[in-house]
């Protein structure tokens, strides 16, 4: 019996199927030794490894509109401990840097009005100025002026959307986009000296 079995198993090892496994698997092999000895590429985000902590005060705001700027703050600490290596913290004692922002402007305006007058499709706006300092901040960080995001949003309120839930979404995308912003260094060693 062990003889019969043996010229089925190199029949296997020689079929085009089981060449192709072979083939997969030392191919993987191949790129997993790769990975574990290192060529110098990472697939980690850029984030400055120097930094453990982050302070985000409530948002100031020259806005009227009521809440937004303690919303898109709440959504900047969730983006930034859900996405960061990075430890918010509630004191500024406590930190290493401090983001801080402020909501310039926040609007909507109508797109499309109906035959009647009446809004069909709207768009939320709304414009921040963020800055990102260490703790306490450097000279040159003292004289940057903050970075401006700005973000749209289109609704409909016929197919039920509010200006409440557009004005979230815009907060959630411009979370998005200052901690994207964190990835890379808003600074430069030059900077520093």
């Amino acid at each position: 019996m062990p003889a019969a079995s043996r010229p089925s198993e190199v029949r296997v090892l020689t079929s085009p199927v089981g060449l192709r496994r072979w083939r997969s698997a030392a191919a993987s092999l191949t790129i997993l030794a790769a990975a574990i000895a290192g060529c110098g590429y990472s697939i980690r985000a850029p984030y400055d490894r120097s930094v453990k902590t982050v302070f985000v005060p409530v948002f100031k705001t020259q806005s009227y509109r009521i809440g937004l700027n303690h919303n898109l703050t709440e959504l900047v600490q969730k983006e930034i401990a859900l996405r960061t290596p990075y430890r918010v913290v509630g004191r500024p004692e406590e930190a290493d840097t401090i983001l801080e922002g402020t909501v310039n402007f926040a609007d909507k305006n109508i797109v499309v009005e109906s035959p009647f007058n009446l809004p069909r499709q709207l768009n939320a706006m709304v414009s921040v100025s963020v800055n990102w300092t260490h703790n306490p901040p450097t000279e040159v960080e003292k004289r940057r002026p903050p970075t401006i995001v700005n973000e749209v949003v289109n609704f409909v309120p016929e197919v039920g959307e509010t200006a409440l839930t557009a004005f979230y979404r815009v907060n959630q995308q411009l979370a998005r986009q200052i901690v994207d912003m964190m990835e890379q260094p808003w600074y430069t060693d030059a900077d520093l000296r």
